[in-house]
């Protein structure tokens, strides 16, 4: 067991590659952490840097190298802190003492982090299976962060006491429990144990669960009998708190993401998600010394400018988050203002706020100071984006082909999004050839085919075969402002961009690659404008022109009739006087279709939707 000196200063010297991490400087970070993963709290840290890497490309590479690093990480942790463990201290004895209760704790927390992080990566799959797996992957987690929790609670309560916490406001969040049939899960602190690989497929009743009981008891036991405040001196029970505190609220924000149909499941197993819980873990997080604090800064940035306007949480206001995340990139700013992630952070408020230039401006300034390939990509890929939202079919064409070459995560989308807009800006024959393409991609790539994403590339590109005779830069166009819808980057068009759009929906004569695709982006284009009424006639025309093709079970169109649903919904239920009305087209937009594009997706924003009415 490490003296307190020796863990401190491992515990700063991951903090150390993670600011080295952050401020760019890519490779001594992953020397200094490769030159001591015999360390648990390097090994955590380079863990973070792998995870890091995965969600940055979504390449199946780094995914596969990541999960593999978590899951090592999780064994060893298991077995540190596990049955065996408990048995040999009870057999030779153990030091009760600071260093063991400090070091068992942290070992828990790291645990519990390496579970949240494989959990998230599982949900990349983006099928069910994906989402049973990282459902009960989380389950562990919440098991450890229940037990660790409640006694460094206790310890920093002891510590500080519950109103003087020198620093920051004492955290509100707490551990959500929620009751259900099965008596084993309804009061999980109680019965906790260090899950392990071994017993994830054996009987709770049988040899496993004999060695959770007793792990269960010593746990209990050996924290009874010693004196937290006496022997865990206050800096390191404040980082302990810090530490907890940012994998609980990811792993709040993880569960409060979850598609609605999963939540059965999820309240089966015993617990549930709060949003706002997760966003105060973070925070209190972010203002600790821990090396997770400048993570949990990067981990609220992700939630205000790429999660909530991507479910669309605050409807089509992509700009709710645009203020908390300036805050929390201008309070980084000493530390970390030359950090290419950062920057890229800044890249996004900028595009939320529609100043693609501005956008444009931060992402050359991150590609200019990281030479880490992951980041040039992510950059590279958001370019391409503002591009789209410019309208800018030439430039967006460019950076889409660089993708499709350069990016090793899902080739078939960066060569639909290279075809539409090689389509849109007139050249149909280009598109046609690379439409012919993205098909066999996304059978034969790396990347999981069966993911909603190739799915959704496979039924588009269909429509390009079946539609030959007219196929123009018109039905190109539909297809470009359908992405921008799907993906909720709409409200990011200025108004000039977006008359532009209504103009080029009204002079359509030709056949739609989907019916009612044009009255759904002509009425979400209007709502940017704040059109209401203009809005409503197109989702209502939308609806009304599909209904006799619903009929027919096209599965791979029924997301026109789906969204449109929603976007009418959403409208109506802002005036009392449609409240109602509202309320049962949210409804029959949950319920009446099923295995549309993008279902998951867009039942998270009914969800939310719902929730805001209560």
């Amino acid at each position: 067991m490490q003296v307190n000196g020796r863990s401190d200063y491992n515990w700063n010297l991951a903090r150390e590659g993670i600011q080295l991490l952050l401020n760019n400087r890519i490779t001594e970070a992953e020397q200094l952490f490769g030159e001591r993963k015999d360390n648990v709290q390097m090994a955590a840290g380079y863990c973070f840097v792998t995870f890091m890497n995965a969600l940055m490309t979504f390449e199946e590479e780094k995914l596969q190298e990541s999960l593999q690093t978590l899951r090592d990480m999780e064994k060893r942790c298991a077995q540190d802190i596990g049955w065996l463990k408990t048995v040999k201290n009870k057999v030779f004895g153990s030091d009760t003492g600071m260093e063991n209760t400090a070091d068992k704790l942290e070992e828990q927390i790291i645990l519990a982090d390496s579970q949240v992080c494989v959990a998230l990566l599982t949900f990349l799959q983006q099928d069910i299976t994906g989402y049973v797996k990282g459902g009960w992957v989380l389950r562990k987690a919440w098991k450890v962060y229940q037990h660790t929790y409640s006694q460094i609670l206790q310890l920093y309560r002891r510590t500080f006491g519950n109103d003087d916490v020198p620093g920051s406001q004492f955290p509100s969040w707490k551990v959500i429990t929620r009751g259900c049939s099965n008596p084993n899960l309804q009061s999980p602190g109680s019965e906790w144990s260090v899950p392990s690989y071994s017993s994830s497929s054996c009987s709770p009743n049988g040899r496993n669960g004999f060695r959770n009981s007793f792990l269960a008891l010593s746990s209990v036991a050996s924290h009874a009998n010693c004196k937290p405040t006496n022997i865990v001196p206050p800096d390191v029970v404040s980082r302990l708190m810090s530490a907890v505190s940012f994998g609980y609220g990811i792993f709040q924000l993880c569960i409060s993401l979850l598609p609605p149909s999963l939540l059965k499941l999820i309240h089966f197993l015993g617990f549930e998600g709060d949003r706002q819980v997760g966003i105060s873990a973070l925070m209190f997080a972010r203002q600790g010394h821990d090396m997770r604090a400048p993570l949990a800064s990067l981990a609220l940035l992700w939630y205000h400018t790429i999660v909530r306007p991507f479910f669309a949480l605050d409807g089509s206001n992509v700009q709710a988050g645009v203020e908390a995340a300036q805050c929390l990139i201008m309070e980084s700013q000493d530390d970390y203002g030359e950090s290419a992630l950062f920057l890229f952070f800044k890249g996004r408020v900028e595009r939320l706020k529609s100043n693609i230039d501005g956008a444009l401006e931060a992402y050359q300034a991150a590609v200019t100071r990281s030479p880490q390939r992951e980041i040039q990509l992510l950059c590279l890929h958001e370019v391409g984006w503002c591009h789209l939202i410019q309208l800018d079919w030439n430039n967006a064409h460019r950076c889409f082909m660089q993708l499709k070459t350069r990016s090793r995560w899902s080739k078939s989308f960066y060569t639909y999004l290279a075809a539409v807009c090689a389509g849109a800006a007139g050249r149909l024959e280009e598109a046609a050839q690379l439409t012919a393409e993205a098909p066999l991609l996304a059978s034969s790539g790396n990347h999981r085919s069966s993911s909603q994403l190739e799915i959704f590339i496979i039924r588009r590109t269909h429509h390009f075969s079946t539609t030959t005779p007219v196929f123009d830069t018109a039905y190109c166009c539909l297809l470009a402002f359908e992405l921008l819808f799907l993906w909720n980057a709409l409200p990011s068009c200025d108004q000039t961009h977006i008359h532009q759009l209504l103009e080029d929906c009204q002079s359509t004569t030709g056949l739609e690659p989907m019916t009612g695709l044009r009255h759904l982006v002509m009425g979400a284009a209007q709502c940017c404008l704040g059109h209401t009424e203009e809005a409503i006639a197109n989702f209502r025309t939308c609806l009304a022109r599909r209904k006799n093709v619903d009929v027919d079970n096209l599965v791979g169109d029924h997301h026109i009739s789906a969204f449109a649903l929603y976007e009418l919904g959403v409208l109506l239920c802002r005036n009392p006087e449609s409240l109602e009305e509202g309320k049962l087209l949210l409804h029959r937009a949950q319920t009446q279709y099923k295995a549309y594009d993008f279902e998951n997706r867009l039942n998270v924003r009914i969800h939310a939707a719902l929730r805001s009415l209560e």
